[in-house]
């Protein structure tokens, strides 16, 4: 695509008195776009995301725009709108107040470097299917328990290359250790 229509857009959303916005173009050659991106990206003051269709982008956007090259996997799309949304969603729903409860935000799959613990609703049971009993006690620091070490289950079991011994606390590595005896998981039933 040629630099003209890129450079009219961020020209026309920028006026020239304007500190210089961060501006990202969406691309298979960037950077690897991940939650600490999406964390950084929440405390900018002024982001524009730009995205190509087909082959690419004229490299003067990138040179001459100061835009920054991203990537949000190791695959190839015919376009980066698809792309930019998901750096838009990732992003915005880090500000304050485009998600109702910012705790929960907290507690999600990789903000804490672990991939998020199982969620349950009601009824109790389900076609057989049933709550773990910890969460149906009331017992908060059981609960707590309970939802870590299964957030290390789930972490070891789908995405080990997260889990760095090193970044663990005490307790995590207490709990890892109950995961990898198999400890814990009949209890909770």
């Amino acid at each position: 695509m040629k630099p003209e229509p890129f450079f009219a857009a961020v020209e026309a959303l920028v006026p020239p008195d304007d500190p210089r916005p961060r501006v990202l173009l969406t691309s298979p050659q960037g950077r690897r776009f991940d939650q600490l991106a999406a964390e950084a990206l929440a405390r900018e003051r002024h982001l524009i995301v730009l995205c190509g269709r087909y082959e690419g982008v004229d490299e003067r956007v990138v040179s001459g725009l100061g835009a920054e090259e991203v990537s949000i996997g190791d695959y190839v799309l015919t376009g980066g709108e698809l792309a930019a949304m998901v750096i838009v969603e990732a992003t915005a729903r880090l500000l304050p107040g485009v998600v109702g409860d910012q705790q929960s935000v907290a507690a999600e799959s990789f903000t804490s470097g672990l991939l998020d613990y199982p969620h349950y609703t009601r009824p109790a049971e389900f076609r057989g299917l049933r709550v773990p009993e910890v969460l149906l006690g009331g017992h908060h620091e059981q609960i707590r328990r309970w939802r870590r070490r299964e957030q290390l289950r789930r972490t070891l079991a789908r995405r080990p290359d997260l889990i760095t011994w090193e970044s663990l606390s005490d307790e995590d590595r207490a709990l890892l250790r109950e995961v990898a005896n198999g400890d814990g998981a009949a209890r909770d039933r």
